[in-house]
């Protein structure tokens, strides 16, 4: 009985960590600032396209708005991508309530 007690803990562990590993990869990713990377080549685009604007009404061509617009983005994101988001945002969301709860023991041990 107590054999198949271990099992479940050692499996429950492997699953925590694996998680966790996972938590770490997404965290990683956002801290290394790909979104805002992407967004900054987004404005840099607008700018350029400002400036062709201007130049093509000082110039008095003819304006076409298809010719000023960004092109339409693909969206990677999949199943396994969401699920890795969810998971991490729920890693996030269980760490701050724990984090908070501990927190608050505390406080109420020292008052």
């Amino acid at each position: 009985m107590e054999n198949k007690n271990n099992k479940g803990i050692n499996r429950l562990f492997k699953i925590m960590v694996l998680l966790f590993i996972v938590f770490l990869c997404l965290y990683s990713i956002s801290l290394n600032g790909y979104v805002e990377n992407i967004n900054k080549d987004k404005t840099l685009y607008t700018e350029e396209q400002i400036k062709q604007f201007e130049n093509d009404v000082l110039n008095g061509e003819e304006i076409d708005i298809n010719k000023y617009t960004l092109p339409e983005q693909v969206d990677y994101s999949n199943d396994v991508s969401n699920l890795g988001e969810n998971i991490s945002d729920l890693i996030d969301y269980a760490s701050n309530k724990a984090l908070g709860a501990i927190v608050s023991f505390i406080g109420v041990l020292f008052k």
